[in-house]
């Protein structure tokens, strides 16, 4: 019996280890393929880095670690901080100036209204002497702090002079740029954002129109953007006739003519600089002024078939009607486009919301929808999210927005990581920025770096998906990413210089 005994303890020990050995390793073997197979899935799957980009990603890597050390180590909250709280530590890391080094590409979703910096709409709208200000209560005309051009003699009643205001009340400039600015300093402290939001663009509504500062304030908003290396954007655009005091109104068309006039102002320093305008109204219209809509769209398009891309409906997807109450309209729609040659693909706003009663992505699933606005409640229709994969279409993420609108407080759980790693493609968008305080595309990718633990693989992928799911043609898709390539090798060498 010991002679057995001693077999066993000399071989049966021995033979379990290797047992348990063969076991891990073949554990190992198959968590090792269920992570490439998940990685396989992302939407980032095809890009390939180069030395460079892989020793950028390293260095990336390494600041956001830093980044996240030091302000834990100075206890400061930042996944549970808002934007406009975070904003001046943004502006102050070294992850921040290196992202403003990296071509954006295009900006694929923001709004008419929601461009230019607030701070220089006061400065600029005060040097007009026909400026004024509404500084009475609100009543269901004005709201106080609405800012119009009016002729001489012609001023309604609570209207005064903006540069006069100004100069006599000391601290009314920074109580106006407040009442321009909508920010989230608490993320638990309740306020209904989307009025609140709306009347941001209210006290500007009336200044846009007139041609003068139309021009003036596009010409600005490009500026920023392309400062921003931001060399391709489309507008949500809202179209409204322009005038000034010499000629009166102008036709819808002057709008376009001026936009192109604009741009090439823009080109003289900026060549590839490029827009496209996507017609937008509203969801709280009824069918018949929807129809009317798509008609003035169709018109636009047939004499701008380079500037018109399509068709969008705006506006708090709770309040307004669903994307399905309007099937007539899309189905005339389809007739139009048949009968007249043209092309009017749709880029609707769906999914801007955290309920799953709201079931505007199945519309756009389903339509000739070829990107969606924002899309934040996809997550919870899977047999969508395949079919939005499968078809190709492209999710336009606005981060900063998001969070600003009380849709995500903590940007780690924001819904965009969920689409990403299934395979969704998106891009980065900043909406509506002149609301929220800033200028450019750097503070979204700043807040998509950090808080969805994104690598340089990532930021490539979301940088061309902003020019190859955009609305230009072929041509022009081919030189923007001939010269966004060269951006793109110009911004790796540089960054990886700035951080030896």
């Amino acid at each position: 019996m010991r002679k057995y005994l001693t077999y066993i303890l000399m071989l049966g020990f021995p033979l379990l280890g290797a047992q348990k050995k063969i076991e891990k390793s073949s554990y190992q073997q198959d968590w090792t393929q269920l992570d490439k197979a998940n990685q396989a899935l992302s939407f980032d799957a095809d890009i390939k880095l180069s030395e460079s980009e892989q020793m950028l990603d390293k260095k990336l890597f390494q600041l956001r670690k830093q980044l996240l050390h030091d302000t834990e180590s100075k206890r400061i909250s930042i996944y549970n901080s808002s934007f406009n709280e975070l904003k001046p530590l943004i502006e102050n890391s070294k992850l921040f100036n290196i992202l403003q080094l990296m071509p954006k590409g295009g900006l694929l979703h923001t709004h008419s209204g929601g461009v230019t910096d607030a701070k220089w709409i006061i400065a600029n709208a005060r040097k007009y002497k026909e400026c004024y200000v509404y500084d009475q209560k609100d009543n269901d005309q004005f709201i106080f702090g609405q800012l119009a051009f009016f002729e001489a003699g012609k001023v309604p009643k609570g209207f005064v002079s903006l540069d006069q205001k100004l100069n006599s009340n000391a601290g009314f400039e920074k109580e106006l740029l407040e009442l321009l600015l909508l920010k989230r300093d608490n993320l638990c402290t309740y306020t209904d954002y989307w009025i609140e939001f709306e009347k941001r663009f209210k006290r500007i509504n009336l200044l846009l129109p007139y041609r003068p500062f139309f021009k003036e304030y596009y010409l600005k908003g490009f500026q920023d953007l392309a400062k921003d290396k931001v060399h391709h954007v489309e507008i949500r655009y809202v179209f409204d006739e322009l005038y000034d005091f010499q000629h009166g109104k102008y036709p819808l068309e002057k709008t376009i003519t001026d936009l192109q006039d604009i741009v090439k102002q823009m080109r003289q320093t900026e060549p590839q600089f490029s827009l496209k305008l996507i017609y937008s109204s509203f969801k709280f219209l009824d069918s018949d002024s929807i129809e009317n809509q798509l008609e003035i769209a169709l018109k636009l398009k047939k004499k701008f078939p380079d500037m018109i891309s399509g068709f969008d409906l705006v506006a708090d997807e709770a309040a307004g009607n669903s994307i399905n109450s309007f099937q007539k309209n899309w189905t005339k729609l389809n007739e139009m486009t048949a009968k007249s040659g043209l092309e009017m693909p749709l880029f609707l706003h769906a999914g801007e919301s955290n309920s799953i009663f709201n079931k505007n992505v199945l519309d756009v699933t389903l339509l000739n929808n070829k990107r969606i606005g924002h899309g934040l409640n996809l997550i919870y229709f899977p047999k969508s999210m395949e079919l939005i994969r499968e078809n190709g279409k492209l999710v336009e993420v606005s981060p900063i927005s998001n969070q600003v609108l009380g849709y995500v407080s903590d940007l780690r759980n924001h819904p965009a990581r969920v689409l990403l790693n299934n395979g969704i493609q998106c891009s980065i968008n900043s909406d509506d920025p002149s609301v929220y305080g800033y200028e450019g595309l750097s503070y979204d990718f700043w807040v998509a770096f950090v808080y969805w633990e994104l690598d340089v693989k990532a930021l490539k992928k979301l940088v061309f998906n902003s020019i190859n799911y955009s609305s230009l043609s072929k041509n022009e898709k081919q030189q923007s990413i001939q010269y966004l390539n060269t951006q793109w090798n110009d911004f790796v060498q540089k960054a990886n210089q700035e951080l030896k």
